[in-house]
C-alpha cells in the first residue's frame, strides 16, 4: 500500500494506525500485491512473476471517526491500517482494479496465471 510515495506497512500501534488513516482518508492510495509462481516440472521449472495494482478512494472522515476506527483491533494488523472487507468499508468511496487485490491476494489473477503457466509447460512437453 503507498501514498505520497510513502508505503504504509502495518502500524506498529494505534497512533500509528490513526496517522495512516489520517493520510488516507478523504483521497487515493495505491494497493500493490507482488506474486512468483513456479511449476516445478520433471524437465525445467517454470515460473512467472507478476504484480496487481488498484486504487482505493477513501471518503474524507471526521476526526472521531477516525478516533473510532483506530482504537478498535481491526487496523492493527492490516498493511495501511485498514480492513477493506471489515468496518472500514464505510469510508470506501470506490476502488478501480481487483477488490480481491485490497483483501490480500489478487485470485482471480493468480488462477488466470496459473492456467497460462500450466499450459506453458504442457507445450514443452509435446515439442
Amino acid at each position: 500500500m503507498a501514498v505520497d510515495g510513502l508505503i504504509l506497512g502495518k502500524p506498529k500501534d494505534h497512533l500509528e494506525a490513526y496517522e495512516m488513516i489520517q493520510r488516507l482518508q478523504g483521497r487515493c492510495h495505491q494497493v500493490y500485491t507482488g506474486v512468483t509462481l513456479i511449476k516445478k516440472g520433471e524437465q525445467a521449472n517454470h515460473g512467472t512473476t507478476f504484480f496487481e495494482e488498484t486504487d482505493v478512494w477513501v471518503y474524507p472522515m471526521t476526526e472521531k471517526e477516525i478516533l473510532a476506527y483506530t482504537s478498535l483491533e481491526e487496523p492493527m494488523d492490516k498493511a495501511g491500517a485498514y480492513a477493506i472487507q471489515g468496518q472500514f468499508a464505510a469510508y470506501i468511496q470506490g476502488i478501480k482494479g481487483d477488490y480481491s487485490n485490497v483483501v490480500g491476494l489478487p485470485v482471480g489473477r493468480v488462477c488466470q496465471e496459473l492456467k497460462a503457466l500450466y499450459h506453458a509447460g504442457e507445450e514443452e512437453q509435446h515439442d
